[in-house]
């Protein structure tokens, strides 16, 4: 049994916390949020027993209190000293996306989590979806061929259904839409090409707002293979795709699982029937899930500190080009991340 507390009882941490309190292996013993009416809700709804912290460091000294783990479902500049401050405390860390909003906390992160041996996991969707496990063992046998372009979009509401969050403003999420619904995309990418970004070229509009709310990129990663990017955060429906051009297929999916499509040479559809319960990488179901069986010595991480590095050092970029009007070179990301 693994002691939990859910640091962040907002209106994401529900989903948190109804996925652990569905697993046997998982116990949530403690809550913490600085308004009491959230942690009061989380204990009657889920998880009867936890006690209450107005903060992460109150809850760090309570002696009576002893965790395995942390779920970070805070805003994203406070994922930064919150994961280090559990990681220094022997404390495995998942943590909502993104990781961090910086690539020099991203790499403090990682030789945090290098020197304390524990796991930090990162709450992405594509990287537990058996369609992006399906197409990591294309990738990994070579069957999908070289890679050689990569295009995405995404759309959604959220200039209107964030107003008035700390999601737009710019010292708590650390960005917009591009950093917000966009991370998911640009992880999705990264994490299937399993390669650094090493050039970006990026424009971006904040629609009268704080903070970015539509997006257009381009990018260039290690090994040849370029991608382009559409982020559009003022447009009444949701919706997203992910086509990817290889010398040998066509493929077109998304970041959230249910979709996959492959066209080979003789340009007919092939639809895969994947199995959600394949041991393939990246197909875990949830990064609860994972991050559970992970724990336990069952299987690797499918999200760790190497994707939210990647991210990091391409969000750094992304917005340096737009800023700086010019195409930018990513900071290299050390190769044993």
């Amino acid at each position: 049994m693994f002691n939990f507390a859910i640091v962040g009882c907002g209106s994401m941490a529900h989903s948190h916390a109804q996925e652990l309190s569905r697993m046997p292996e998982v116990k949530v013993v403690a809550l913490v949020d600085p308004i009491t009416a959230r942690t009061a809700e989380f204990r009657q709804k889920y998880c009867p027993a936890a006690a209450e912290f107005a903060s992460i460091e109150s809850l760090f000294e309570c002696a009576s209190v002893k965790l395995d783990a942390v779920v970070l479902v805070t805003p994203h500049s406070l994922h930064w000293p919150h994961a280090g401050a559990a990681l220094d405390r022997g404390l495995h860390v998942l943590v909502e996306k993104p990781m961090v909003t910086s690539s020099e906390h991203a790499y403090d992160l990682w030789r945090r989590v290098k020197r304390s041996g524990k796991l930090l996991a990162i709450s992405f969707q594509s990287a537990y979806t058996a369609e992006f496990g399906y197409l990591a063992g294309l990738r990994d046998s070579g069957e999908m061929g070289k890679v050689q372009s990569i295009s995405g979009w995404v759309s959604q509401n959220w200039l209107k259904n964030t107003t008035n969050t700390w999601r737009q403003q710019p010292e708590s999420a650390g960005g917009g839409m591009m950093y917000d619904t966009g991370a998911h995309l640009f992880n999705a990418v990264t994490w299937l090409m399993n390669d650094p970004v090493v050039e970006v070229g990026c424009f971006y509009d904040k629609c009268s707002s704080p903070v970015d709310i539509n997006g257009v990129a381009i990018a260039r990663f290690q090994n040849g293979a370029m991608a382009s990017f559409n982020i559009s955060g003022n447009c009444p429906a949701f919706g997203t795709e992910i086509q990817i051009h290889t010398d040998r297929m066509l493929i077109h999916t998304d970041q959230y699982g249910g979709k996959l499509e492959i066209k080979g040479h003789d340009g007919k559809r092939i639809y895969p029937h994947v199995k959600q319960d394949l041991p393939l990488p990246g197909s875990g179901g949830t990064p609860h899930k994972n991050f559970v069986k992970a724990l336990m010595g069952q299987e690797p991480l499918r999200a760790g500190v190497r994707y939210g590095t990647l991210l990091s050092a391409l969000m750094d970029a992304l917005y340096e080009s737009s800023d700086g009007r010019r195409i930018v070179a990513v900071q290299p990301v050390p190769a044993d991340i």
